[in-house]
């Protein structure tokens, strides 16, 4: 789905530490610590010099020659069956097959014609999720068109830009017309706000172009799953630049004929699959690789190749195990999961489907996973730049370490984003997850027709899986976890301290979660010194039953990093901004926000200064999208984007995560045109400040007292 390009730390890695694993069936653990040598042990590197990157690539091309193989469809079980088979070719312990509900979308051709002022074809597509002309939708008859009984469409094209509002009340009468329109999610978030403000105005159907502007390849035609109540339809942006052009002898119009049929949850079925390979000493604790089969387009690097990528690690830790140069003491899962792209039952929160499904089915994983490694579009072809990883915190100088021996330069960003699988592993299981990318290869092919072998490389696939195996080596040979919590409790003191000074009214509320928070670096540091004693204890111990006495208290620790992990990656984060899932921050961190805004508006009121309260009002998170659409169209949006009942919410409402929306537009709209007095005003604002805002904000903060609370005492007692 959309990932959008973030502030991003470049991190210059120039020394790091290694962890030996348990290979060849060696009977040893190195301490995870700074006296630790920097680079690779050669088993580490014997080990590695057995991934091969051009089976994967073998997998790559296979998989990318099935085509588009969007979420429930035929196309994705096909994929999903080819993997299946080849895991059950191999020597693992376990492969499932496991179905789900998802919702499905599935197009039969799309094509495009100017008709004047002279004819010629324009590449084009169904934006996924969308009505085409006609087709069916859960089943029933649905038409768009307007010849042909109702299945070919034909109009005028009209340029309306990036579809504001003022660009379409400006358009004229766009009625019966087709309108071209940039993407451009800097201005307007996400594409179902311009979908339904234009057919609010009444036009038959959209021609997108473009992606962030003119970031794409000018020849890409953009796929997404967007949804709406009238036909959106994707053309390249050298195309809309053509139409453009004809536009200056007159008027374009033109005819679009195809179908796409569309499924609701409960009339489709998704599919992952999940191969097991037993540990030897910890078998209920899991490392996992994962990746995605489902794809726009035929979608080579996203996520083809991930997908390659686990085969062939499964391939390689399967066949090591049998030949004995590998012994894995903890479970490695291989997964592959249907519907990341589309699928879920919500326009807000429609991607992530098979892997949110997965973590639900599978809560003994979670309760023991010690780390998700998510591969997604490791196959582009290397340009520029470095690799783009996403991490959880407590993992974040294990990976920096990884990324040092293994030569690999990366960008990190922490905390991960709810953009890829890897978010149903850290936020909704509370675990470990690690996503690998490499987008400055393939951000300008993403989700289009471009993404093919030709913008691919083996070479790509074999840096990420060598930095990936090598970090699970480590970790499955490791005796104590290399969790460290002090960069997620740094990342939420700066949050915390400076919404305190924001927000003097709750002082206490937000000193009792410091006094938590505090309590929880304690015990952090405390566990950090007992598991480096513990490592340092087994590196000295001269016998057998010193060692397996050792390893007991270690695996206490271990359990308790792991619960402890689960309450503060489950509970302190909250995602939302402008509209849902865009921005992850502290739990209370939008409804700090917001109330700012409107303490703001009501302090600006009552100097009876009403320009001033538009302008507070404007700092509210919805106000960076709302006044560029109709209020129609905002109500319309906001309640799709937000609800109560967390089933509606899917992934985002397991625990809270998706934070709750203040609806101000109404209030600045009629201080706008001043059919609301600055009195009535001030009582509206006063309510949503003392109602909603106010409780929400106590809300969150006496959860994060909570759950820092619980995580703290979680550690506290492997100390007594």
């Amino acid at each position: 789905m959309i990932r959008k390009m973030l502030v991003l730390a470049l991190c210059l890695i120039l020394a790091g530490m290694s962890l030996a694993p348990v290979l060849g069936g060696l009977d040893y653990k190195s301490a995870y610590s700074a006296a630790a040598s920097g680079g690779m042990t050669p088993e580490e590197v014997e080990f590695l010099s057995g991934i091969d990157a051009d089976e994967a690539w073998t997998h790559l091309e296979h998989l990318a020659g099935l085509g588009e193989k969007v979420a429930g469809t035929s196309e994705e079980f096909v994929a999903q069956t080819y993997v299946y088979d080849y895991l059950t070719d191999l020597e693992l312990d376990k492969v499932e097959m496991e179905t789900f509900a998802t919702s499905s979308w599935d197009h039969h051709g799309t094509s495009l014609t100017v008709t004047s002022p002279e004819e010629e074809d324009i590449p084009v597509t169904t934006y996924g999720g969308s009505y085409s002309v006609w087709g069916m939708h859960d089943y029933q008859p649905y038409f768009f068109g307007n010849e042909n009984d109702g299945k070919i469409l034909t109009g005028p094209v009209v340029d309306v830009g990036t579809a504001t509002a003022t660009e379409l009340d400006a358009a004229g009468d766009l009625d019966d017309a087709i309108v071209l329109v940039l993407r451009n999610d800097w201005i307007i978030p996400w594409p179902t706000i311009t979908v339904e403000e234009i057919a609010l105005h009444e036009a038959s159907a959209i021609l997108f172009y473009g992606y962030f502007g003119p970031y794409p390849d000018s020849e890409a035609i953009k796929q997404d799953a967007v949804g709406g109540s009238i036909p959106a339809f994707s053309i390249s942006r050298d195309s809309a630049e053509r139409i453009k052009d004809l536009m200056d002898s007159g008027t374009v119009t033109v005819r679009i004929e195809g179908s796409a049929d569309i499924y609701s949850v409960e009339h489709a079925e998704s599919v992952n699959v999940v191969g097991y390979l037993y540990g030897t000493t910890h078998p209920d604790q899991y490392i996992v690789f994962s990746a995605h089969a489902d794809t726009w387009w035929a979608g080579a690097s996203d996520d083809c190749s991930g997908v390659a990528g686990v085969l062939e690690l499964a391939r390689h830790f399967a066949e090591s195990r049998d030949d004995g140069s590998f012994v894995n003491e903890r479970t490695i899962v291989f997964c592959t999961f249907g519907s990341e792209e589309c699928g879920g039952p919500s326009d807000w929160y429609d991607w992530i489907v098979g892997s949110y499904e997965f973590v639900l089915a599978h809560p003994e994983i979670l309760d023991g996973l010690v780390v998700d490694f998510n591969l997604d579009m490791i196959g582009s072809a290397r340009t520029h730049g470095p690799y783009w990883l996403e991490n959880t915190w407590e993992i974040n100088d294990f990976l920096i370490d990884a990324c040092a021996d293994s030569t690999h330069l990366a960008t990190f960003s922490y905390p991960l984003f709810s953009h890829t699988d890897a978010w149903s592993f850290a936020a909704v299981g509370g675990g470990s997850a690690v996503y690998g990318s490499f987008v400055e290869g393939g951000w300008s092919t993403y989700h289009t027709q471009l993404d093919d072998l030709s913008r691919s490389s083996p070479e790509s696939i074999k840096d990420m899986l060598d930095l990936f195996a090598l970090m699970a080596i480590r970790l499955d040979g490791v005796l104590v976890m290399p969790f460290d919590f002090t960069t997620i409790i740094t990342w939420v003191k700066n949050f915390l301290h400076s919404e305190a000074l924001l927000v003097p009214g709750e002082a206490e509320l937000f000193e009792r979660a410091d006094v938590a928070l505090t309590a929880l670096r304690e015990e952090v540091m405390a566990t950090n010194a007992y598991g480096k004693d513990l490592e340092t204890a087994y590196e000295q111990a001269d016998t057998d039953e010193e060692r397996d006495a050792i390893l007991a208290d270690a695996s206490i620790l271990n359990q308790a990093l792991i619960e402890a992990r689960q309450t503060i990656n489950r509970w302190s984060v909250g995602i939302g901004g402008a509209t849902g899932t865009e921005e992850v921050f502290l739990r209370s961190e939008q409804h700090v926000h917001d109330l700012v805004g409107v303490v703001g508006a009501i302090s600006a009121l009552m100097a009876e200064s009403t320009d001033r309260a538009m302008g507070a009002l404007e700092g509210v998170y919805t106000m960076e999208w709302a006044p560029l659409c109709s209020p129609e169209t905002y109500s319309l949006v906001m309640a799709s984007m937000y609800s109560d009942d967390p089933e509606q919410m899917y992934w985002a409402g397991e625990f809270d995560q998706q934070q709750a929306y203040v609806d101000v537009y109404w209030v600045y709209l009629g201080l706008q045109d001043e059919s609301l007095s600055s009195c009535e005003a001030l009582i509206v604002l006063e309510d949503m400040r003392d109602d909603l805002l106010i409780p929400w904000l106590q809300e969150d903060l006496i959860t994060l007292d909570w759950a820092w609370t619980e995580a703290s005492n979680r550690l506290a007692e492997i100390q007594i």
